[in-house]
């Protein structure tokens, strides 16, 4: 089954365009909010989330206009490409770097939500052809309602709002809107890249040089290129980011000095206080442990007795988190075409949860790539994510609270706040485990298992004795 069959699809009947319109609104109040909480936040009382863009950013800002890396500061841990996010804001001369900087965030943010409502779109069409050409079963029952809902819309409007206005008062957004449109891209949910003319080859070197653009912003969309599907997509996914990673590192070590001094700026990490790793040491501070919360690296992290123990054990954590997505995908049986999606989800939940550092703005790395597993929620969808996009729903909300709020207060590892952060923790952890379980299983089925259950279309990665790896598209009958 392909999406471009269904381009005679019917006209849409208005039961089915109230969701997409109420997603919409949703999106334009929630997002009108962050913007005012933002852009006006001094006419609101209420702690500031912004100042590493008037402070931090800003000054890089002078810095990298100058043309070159501000390697100096011991808080740029960022790779080179990460400098064209800092230097966007010269787009909008006419409006304060903060402000700019806002309003910039604030069209990825949307340019985002409207990939991935195209997105949702198009798999809700694919979805209704294949009902009325009889090769899935209708749904019926409680699952009827869910045939209109755009999911992915959904996850994303809401997971931003419940992260509340640091979205916008980071990069991490813009970084989240490039990995999750090259996921897009790389499944195959739309046709944003053009016309038919683009090939599944080129849709496919082009996610992967879209996720080496967001590597080379900030890594972790690195992560996503081990999830790139079997082996043939997996080499054309790959040769896109090789060619499009090298070319750009390669523009800027041309006109740029130190543009890979990022690489040795990691290794002086300590422990963040709103880690996993930390919460031994909240409890200890109570009980004579002789450390202290400074700031190190940028962050408000724990120094004293232990810590680098501590640390390293979370650098241990995440070799073996590593060695086990590298198993899982050396082994996997079955490759269906939500597994690309569920596997980042997974991946990145992995990292983030053995990592020494975990801040609040990470949490909308993990609400794009939710949004991006909800393509495949509905009834014939074949995500294995729903429970832990809930849960990370839940930690994003209480990440908001978490910080700004009582920042102060887990700063001085008072009971209340160390509560808070650590049923954040667990949230992570459950999504993770509950993730990692469920992907394994799900590519473990017998190849055509959930095909002939769902009528979803399978990818299976196999391998036969004597030859290479090969890839095949399987449908249901």
């Amino acid at each position: 089954m392909h999406i471009r069959s269904t381009k005679a699809a019917a006209r849409p009947s208005l039961a089915a365009v109230l969701p997409f319109l109420a997603v919409g609104l949703l999106f334009l109040a929630t997002r009108t909010a962050l913007l005012l909480f933002t852009v006006r936040e001094r006419d609101f009382v209420m702690p500031s989330v912004t100042n590493d863009v008037k402070e931090i950013y800003s000054r890089w800002y002078d810095v990298l206009s100058s043309g070159s890396f501000p390697d100096h500061d011991v808080m740029w841990q960022y790779p080179p490409a990460a400098a064209l996010v800092i230097l966007a804001p010269a787009l909008l001369p006419f409006l304060s770097y903060p402000v700019a900087f806002y309003w910039i965030s604030f069209a990825v943010d949307c340019l985002t939500f409207g990939v991935l409502l195209v997105a949702a779109r198009r798999r809700m069409v694919a979805d209704r052809a294949a009902v009325e050409a009889g090769e899935a079963p209708a749904p019926t029952g409680r699952w009827t309602w869910t045939r209109s809902q755009p999911w992915a819309a959904w996850v994303w409007t809401l997971g931003v709002a419940l992260g509340g206005p640091i979205a916008y008062g980071r990069y991490d957004l813009i970084v989240t809107g490039v990995a999750v449109s090259g996921l897009v891209v790389l499944l195959g949910a739309e046709h944003l890249v053009g016309t038919e003319r683009v090939g599944p080859s080129g849709r496919r070197g082009l996610a992967g040089g879209l996720l080496a653009f967001g590597a080379l912003l900030k890594v972790w969309p690195v992560l996503l290129l081990l999830c790139a599907g079997p082996l043939r997509r997996w080499r054309e996914a790959w040769a896109g980011a090789v060619i499009t990673g090298s070319l750009i590192l390669l523009g800027f070590w041309l006109t740029m000095p130190h543009a890979l001094s990022f690489l040795s700026s990691q290794g002086g990490r300590g422990v963040e206080v709103e880690s996993i790793a930390a919460l031994p040491f909240h409890v200890a501070s109570h009980h004579g442990w002789n450390g202290y919360v400074a700031l190190n690296y940028g962050s408000m992290e724990y120094i004293g007795p232990h810590v680098n123990l501590a640390a390293k054990l979370c650098l241990v954590a995440s070799a073996l988190a590593f060695g086990w997505l590298v198993y899982w995908r050396m082994t996997a049986r079955t490759w269906h075409d939500s597994t690309t999606a569920d596997a980042a989800l997974v991946a990145v939940l992995l990292f983030v949860v053995t990592s020494r550092v975990i801040s609040p703005q990470y949490m909308v790395w993990m609400v794009g790539l939710s949004a991006v597993c909800a393509l495949n929620f509905g009834p014939r969808g074949t995500s294995a994510m729903r429970l832990p996009v809930v849960l990370v729903l839940a930690a994003t909300a209480l990440s908001c609270i978490e910080y700004p709020y009582w920042f102060d207060e887990l700063l001085n590892a008072e009971r209340g706040a160390v509560l808070l952060v650590t049923v954040r923790n667990l949230l992570l952890v459950g999504a993770a485990v509950i993730g990692a379980s469920r992907l394994w299983r799900s590519t473990r089925q017998e190849p055509g298992h959930d095909a002939a259950r769902t009528g979803m279309r399978v990818l299976v990665s196999q391998a036969q004795p004597g030859s290479r790896a090969r890839s095949q598209e399987m449908s249901a009958p």
